[in-house]
Formats: structure tokens, C-alpha cells, sequence
């Protein structure tokens, strides 16, 4: 983790703490006083570095919570490995770190949107509002492979969620398939495509797919993003259980957005009084905006913010 030591997060304090949920989360905080929080959760494959571009925008404006997902091979792994359990042992860290009656703004990529949204649809009673980059629901993704260029494309998810996966990643390689993940979905903008391998970003994400440990607990991730939380998603609907704060969704315009009507999708789950906006990210940018499209979404989030507090 040399990295993070000549980094925007060698401004960071890191923590370790454990939870009563089971994980020992590894996260980078700072706190600014009485203020909320943003949490800045990443997603697949890779780490907290993911927002290195973005911290040193952020962190003289709000007080930050960056966790490492569980299972990834930093925090430990969490049994069992389901969305809520997740959800419960980053918010316990936090609680450690900033206490239990700080409000906080989710902000989460990939996975870390999906965490986001379990949170939201379970309520809590400090969460101001949260920002989505570059999904839609994860029933609505299932749903999606109906259509073959759907299922061809994300052909990770079914492949993940099986219990087989994790051997045949560790027989390919897995720092070989985590370096494949990152260039299939990166996008056509040469810019965005440098900014989201600067700094070794790529080489740390490969060197923590070395490990057995974040090969078996992303894949876990995807096993409980699949029958689990398409039925607690079901359910959700059946009840009407939506969004209840405001919501921003960043997505790939030339991606996601090809393939998805993220703004209609979006508003199906957000409550229909509640604020819900969808921003798309264009000029080739692919999955990994965070690093890709830093500045576009620094904009964005700080807007957000300004909106929220």
C-alpha cells in the first residue's frame, strides 16, 4: 500500500477498527467538526484508491469516511456476505470514528452504489442523501440479460455469482483477470484512460487480486447481488419500499447509458416526492468515472453536497 503513503491519503488518517458485525474495516477519515460526513464507497475491482483524484477536492469541505469493502483484500471478510451485512459493518466503523449522531451523504462506485442504495431503502435516520455512479438497480441488471448484447457485456455478473468462479479466476491469474475487468469497461476518452491507471493505480488493484482472500470475497459480493438481493429488491417493489432522500445518479453516458435508461430506471425506485437526478458523463468515458472523469465528478458531488447541507 505504498501508494497511499504518496497520495491524497497520506492527508488521511487510517484506521482500522473492529466491528460487531465481524470485519475489522481499514478505512481513511478525516474530520473537519460537528459537519456530516460523506462516505466515499468503492466498488469492483478495486479499492479506496479509486478516489485519489477526488479527496483532494472534497476533503477541506466535508469531513470524509473511506472505507475498504470487506473482502477485498484489505478490511477482512464479513460472514455471511450479504449486501445488509456489508452495509451494517461500514456503518459501525463510521459510527466508531465519527460517533452515532453525525449526518452523513453516501457516495458510492460500482458495488459501493449498490451498498448506497440497500442503505436508503433500509432508511436511516442520519442519512441526508446519496450519490450513485454508473448503475442501475441490481434487479433492473438482471433483468437486463434478457437482451444478448446485455449478457455479453456484463457477462461478470452470472459468471461471479457462481460458486466455481473463484478457482477458475485463481488458474487464469488473478491479478491477469482483475487487469482484464479494468480495460474491457474503461471507455474510448485517452485521457480518461491515463487518469484511471495513474498513480499505479492498476498494479495495486492487480497486486490485491493476487490474494485468494479479495478473489473468493468479491466473488462472494456477487453471489449475494444475485438471488438475495434480486428477492429483497422484489420485495422491496411488491411494498413499495423506495429511496425516501435525495438522489443523484452519475452514469456513463456512452456506456451504461447505451444500454439503459438510467433516469427512467432510477426514478422508478426513488419515492415519487423525493428529488431524483441523473447526470450523464459523455465524450467516451467509460465505467470507472471516479478516476476517468475525476473533475466531472468532483463538480457533481460538490453540487450535491452544497444541495444536501
Amino acid at each position: 500500500m505504498e501508494h497511499m503513503k504518496t497520495s491524497s491519503f497520506a492527508t488521511l488518517q487510517q484506521k482500522h477498527t473492529k466491528t460487531p458485525s465481524g470485519s475489522t474495516i481499514c478505512s481513511y477519515s478525516n474530520d473537519l467538526g460537528d459537519g456530516p460526513v460523506l462516505v466515499l464507497i468503492h466498488g469492483y475491482p478495486q479499492s479506496a484508491y479509486l478516489w485519489r483524484h477526488i479527496i483532494p477536492h472534497v476533503r477541506e469541505k466535508i469531513s470524509l469516511f473511506v472505507p475498504e469493502l470487506p473482502g477485498y483484500g484489505i478490511s477482512t471478510p464479513i460472514p455471511p456476505h450479504g449486501r445488509r451485512q456489508v452495509a451494517s459493518a461500514l456503518l459501525e466503523a463510521m459510527t466508531e470514528l465519527f460517533g452515532s449522531s453525525r449526518k452523513f451523504i453516501l457516495c458510492g462506485h460500482d458495488r459501493g452504489g449498490r451498498i448506497s442504495h440497500r442503505i436508503a431503502v433500509d432508511g436511516h435516520p442520519n442519512l441526508l442523501g446519496i450519490i450513485v455512479l454508473d448503475i442501475v438497480p441490481t434487479l433492473e441488471q438482471w433483468r437486463a440479460f434478457s437482451n444478448p448484447a446485455a449478457a455479453v457485456g456484463y457477462f461478470h455478473w452470472p459468471f461471479l455469482a457462481h460458486k466455481e468462479a473463484p478457482d477458475m479466476i485463481e488458474a487464469y491469474g488473478g491479478d491477469r483477470w482483475c487487469r482484464d475487468a479494468l480495460i474491457r469497461i474503461q471507455g474510448t476518452n485517452e485521457k480518461g484512460i491515463e487518469l484511471c491507471r495513474s498513480d499505479g493505480a492498476h498494479e495495486l488493484y492487480c497486486e490485491l487480486f493476487k490474494k485468494r482472500e479479495a478473489i473468493v470475497g468479491s466473488c462472494e459480493d456477487y453471489t449475494s447481488a444475485a438471488m438475495p438481493e434480486c428477492k429483497d429488491q422484489e420485495e422491496d417493489m411488491a411494498k413499495g419500499k423506495k429511496i425516501t432522500v435525495p438522489t443523484l445518479a452519475i452514469y456513463s453516458a456512452d456506456l451504461l447509458g447505451k444500454r439503459h435508461d438510467v433516469p427512467g430506471l432510477w426514478r422508478k425506485w426513488v419515492q415519487d416526492d423525493v428529488e431524483m437526478r441523473a447526470v450523464g458523463i459523455s465524450d467516451g468515458h467509460g465505467h470507472y468515472l471516479p478516476e476517468g472523469a475525476a473533475e466531472d465528478c468532483t463538480k457533481l458531488i460538490l453540487e450535491w453536497i452544497e444541495k444536501l447541507t
